[in-house]
C-alpha cells in the first residue's frame, strides 16, 4: 500500500555558525579576572577571527595552558575559567586533522602531559558545570556547543546518504554528546532514528523520533511544522507496527499507547487532523475495537465534501492498513473523484479491489494509472495480480470444458497474461519514482528518481504534462537525466510557476538513449 505522504527524509544540514560570545539577559560572565581568564579570552577571540591553522593552534593551546593552572587561581571566577577553557578546547577540536582524543601536552595541558583527553567530552563537562552554576547562560553555552555539532552532524548526514551507517551513527551520537538536547538536536535525532530503523531497532527509533518531534515544538516555520507532523505520524506507525507483533492484553495495551500519543500529543496541537484520526482508527481496529475505527472512516465516506482529496486518500491508506478494505475502497474512490490524477490513489484503489476480489473494477483504474505513470514496474505487478484473480474466476467456470470451449481459451489467455505482466515487472529496463510533489499557490515542485535497471549506462528524457482536475494541460516541462550508470539511479527536479490550478501530472513513456 502506497502512502500518500512523502517519506521522512534526512535533511541536508546547513552549516551553523556561532557568533562571538556575548553575555545576555541574566548571564553574568566576568571576562577580566584573574589575568589568566582575560589573557585566554583575548587569545581565543583574536584567532577565532583570523590567522593560519598553526597560528590558531598556538593561541588556543596557550589559552588551555593559562586556564589549566592550579585551581586556586580561579577560585573567585571558576565559571569564567570553565567557559573559556571549553571554548578553547572546542576551537582546537575543530582544527583540521585533529583526532577525537589527543595527547594532553599537544592540547596545552601542563599536567599529565603524556595522558590523553577527548577535547569535546571535556568541553561538554565544563559547559555542564557552567550551566549548573548559572542556568541563565544556556544560550551562551549553546552557541559554543553548536559549532562542533554542525560539523559532526554534517558528517553524519553525508555518511548516512552514502549508506555508511555505522560511521553515521558514531558521528550522530558524538554530535549529541557535545550538543545535548538543545533546539537544533532534532537533526541528529532524525539521523539516529533513520539509522535505528534501518537496523530494526524499532524501540530506539521510536524514542529518537519522539525526541525529534519534541525538540521541533515551538518552531512556527511551515516546513518545520509539516516535518514535525510527519515525524509524529511516523512514531505512531512504528508503535502500531510493533504492537501488531504482540498478543492479547499486551497488544491492547500497546495500541492504547498509540492512541494516547496521538490524542494527547498530536491532536492537542493539531485538532481534527485526518492522518492522526486515521492512525487512531487503525490502532483501535487492531486492538479489537473495530466499530470505533469504522465510525471514523464512515464519517469521511458519508461526508466527503468536508475533506480534501489528500485527506480522503490518506484515510483510505489507514483503512487499508486496518484491513477494512470496503471502507478503504470507498475512501479512495471519494478522493479520486476530487483528483483523478493522484498516482498513489489509483495504485491503492486497484490494490484494494484486488484484496476485495472485485477484479472487474481493476482494468479501468490500471489503464488510468499506466496513462499517467507508464514507467513504474509495480503497476505491471498489479496487472499480473488482476489476471491471476481472473484466472481463479475462470478456472471454476472452465472445469469440465474441453480445449475448444471459449471459456477454456479465456483461461489460457489469463495464464499467458499473468506471465506477460510478471515479466514486464521483473524485467523492466527502467523505473521512475517520485519523492516529492509540493504545492504553494501557483508554484509546484516535482522531484524523483530515474533508476536504470540494465547493465549499460543510459540517458533519458522525461516529458511532463501538468494538469488540472479536469485533465486540461496547464504546463509542460522536459528534463534530461543523462549518463545514468547501469544498476544505478539519478534524481531529478521540476518546477512549475504561476499555475494555481495544477493538481497532478503525467509523463510520456521513456525512450532511453545510449
Amino acid at each position: 500500500m502506497r502512502s500518500t505522504t512523502k517519506a521522512l527524509a534526512v535533511p541536508i544540514c546547513l552549516t551553523l555558525l556561532a557568533s562571538a560570545l556575548q553575555a545576555q539577559g541574566g548571564c553574568r560572565i566576568d571576562e577580566g579576572r584573574p589575568g589568566e581568564v582575560r589573557d585566554a579570552r583575548n587569545a581565543i577571540l583574536t584567532r577565532e577571527l583570523a590567522g593560519s591553522v598553526e597560528d590558531k593552534r598556538t593561541s588556543f593551546k596557550r589559552a588551555v595552558s593559562l586556564l589549566t593552572r592550579p585551581a586556586e587561581r580561579f577560585r573567585n571566577n571558576m565559571i569564567g575559567r570553565n567557559l573559556f577553557l571549553a571554548r578553547a578546547l572546542v576551537n582546537l577540536a575543530l582544527l583540521p586533522d585533529t583526532p577525537a582524543e589527543v595527547r594532553r601536552a599537544d592540547a596545552g595541558f601542563s599536567d599529565d602531559p603524556e595522558g590523553t583527553v577527548d577535547l569535546l567530552a571535556m568541553a561538554d563537562s565544563l559547559l555542564d558545570a557552567v550551566e549548573a552554576e548559572q542556568p541563565a547562560c544556556v544560550s551562551e553555552t549553546e552557541e559554543i556547543r553548536r559549532r562542533p555539532y554542525a560539523e559532526l552532524i554534517n558528517k553524519a548526514v553525508n555518511l548516512y546518504n552514502e549508506r555508511q551507517i555505522d560511521s553515521a551513527e558514531y558521528y550522530a551520537r558524538r554530535s549529541l554528546m557535545i550538543y545535548g538536547d538543545n533546539r537544533l538536536a532534532y537533526i541528529a535525532y532524525n539521523v539516529l532514528g533513520n539509522i535505528q530503523q534501518s537496523k530494526d531497532d524499532i524501540p530506539g527509533a521510536i524514542e529518537s523520533f519522539k525526541k525529534m518531534a519534541a525538540l521541533m515544538a515551538g518552531d512556527t516555520t511551515s516546513s518545520v511544522i509539516e516535518e514535525r507532523k510527519n515525524t509524529m505520524i511516523l512514531v505512531a506507525q512504528l508503535m502500531t507496527n510493533a504492537a501488531e507483533d504482540l498478543e492479547g492484553e499486551q497488544r491492547v495495551k500497546a495500541m492504547r499507547e498509540v492512541v494516547d500519543y496521538l490524542e494527547q500529543v498530536y491532536l492537542k496541537e493539531f485538532p481534527g487532523d485526518v492522518r492522526a484520526q486515521s492512525a487512531i482508527a487503525r490502532a483501535k481496529s487492531l486492538s479489537g475495537d473495530v466499530e470505533a475505527a469504522r465510525q471514523v472512516f464512515s464519517d469521511a465516506i458519508n461526508n466527503p465534501d468536508r475533506y480534501t482529496d489528500i485527506a480522503l486518500l490518506e484515510m483510505g491508506v489507514g483503512a487499508a492498513r486496518a484491513e477494512m478494505h470496503a471502507e478503504a475502497a470507498a475512501l479512495f474512490e471519494a478522493g479520486l473523484k476530487k483528483n483523478p490524477y493522484n498516482r498513489d490513489g489509483l495504485f491503492n484503489l486497484a490494490a484494494t479491489y484486488d484484496a476485495l476480489g472485485q477484479y472487474d473494477k481493476m482494468p479501468a483504474i490500471l489503464n488510468r494509472l499506466l496513462d499517467i505513470d507508464p514507467e513504474n514496474p509495480d503497476n505491471y505487478r498489479l496487472w499480473a495480480r488482476y489476471w491471476r484473480g481472473r484466472h481463479e474466476e475462470l478456472r471454476k467456470t472452465a472445469q469440465g470444458k474441453d480445449a475448444s470451449d471459449p471459456v477454456f481459451r479465456e483461461l489460457q489467455a489469463a495464464i499467458d497474461s499473468v506471465t506477460k505482466y510478471l515479466s514486464r515487472f521483473q524485467d523492466a529496463p527502467v523505473k521512475v519514482s517520485f519523492t516529492l510533489f509540493s504545492h504553494d499557490g501557483g508554484r509546484h515542485v516535482l522531484g524523483g528518481n530515474v533508476e536504470n535497471l540494465t547493465e549499460q549506462e543510459k540517458s533519458y528524457t522525461l516529458r511532463f504534462e501538468f494538469v488540472d482536475v479536469n485533465g486540461n494541460v496547464l504546463d509542460t516541462k522536459e528534463v534530461a537525466i543523462e549518463n545514468v550508470p547501469g544498476k544505478s539511479s539519478k534524481s531529478f527536479r521540476v518546477e512549475v510557476t504561476d499555475k494555481p490550478g495544477v493538481v497532478g501530472f503525467k509523463y510520456a513513456p521513456l525512450t532511453p538513449q545510449g
